[in-house]
C-alpha cells in the first residue's frame, strides 16, 4: 500500500512573508516615530537597523523552529510550552549576538525586538496535527 505523506501545513512561503513583513515594519515605524518625536537621531537610525532587523531575524528563526515542531509533531498541543521554550531562546540569542558584535548600547533594543518578534509568531502561528492514514 502507498501511504500519502503530503500534509496541509500552515508553514508556507506566503505564511513566512505575512509573518515577517509586520515583524520588521511595525517595530521600525514605532521606534522611528518615537525617535522623530523626541528628536533622537540614534533611535531613528536604530529603528531600521538593530530594532527592525532583530525582530525580523527572531521571527524567521521562530518560524523555522515552529515548522520543525510541526514536521516532527513535537509540542503540537501546548502553545504555552512552545512559547516558554522559543521566546527565551530568541531573547538569549539576541543578547549573545549583541555581545558577540560588541554592541553594548544596543542590548535592550535587540533583546526587546527579539522578544516581540518571537512572541508574535509563537502565539499567532498554528501548528497542524497530522493523522497518518493508509490508502
Amino acid at each position: 500500500m502507498i501511504t500519502n505523506n503530503r500534509h496541509n501545513t500552515a508553514f508556507t512561503l506566503k505564511a513566512l512573508v505575512s509573518a515577517t513583513l509586520p515583524a520588521y515594519f511595525f517595530p521600525t515605524v514605532m521606534s522611528f516615530a518615537s525617535g522623530y518625536i523626541m528628536q533622537n537621531p540614534e533611535l531613528m537610525t536604530a529603528s531600521y537597523t538593530t530594532i527592525g532587523l532583530s525582530s525580523l531575524i527572531a521571527t524567521i528563526l521562530s518560524f523555522l523552529i515552529l515548522r520543525q515542531f510541526e514536521h516532527r509533531q513535537i509540542l503540537i498541543h501546548n502553545k504555552a510550552i512552545r512559547a516558554l521554550l522559543i521566546i527565551p531562546f530568541m531573547v538569549g540569542l539576541g543578547a549573545l549576538t549583541a555581545y558577540a558584535l560588541h554592541l553594548p548600547s544596543e542590548y535592550f533594543n535587540i533583546m526587546l525586538s527579539a522578544f516581540i518578534g518571537a512572541t508574535i509568531i509563537t502565539i499567532r502561528q498554528k501548528i497542524t496535527t497530522y493523522t497518518y492514514e493508509n490508502n
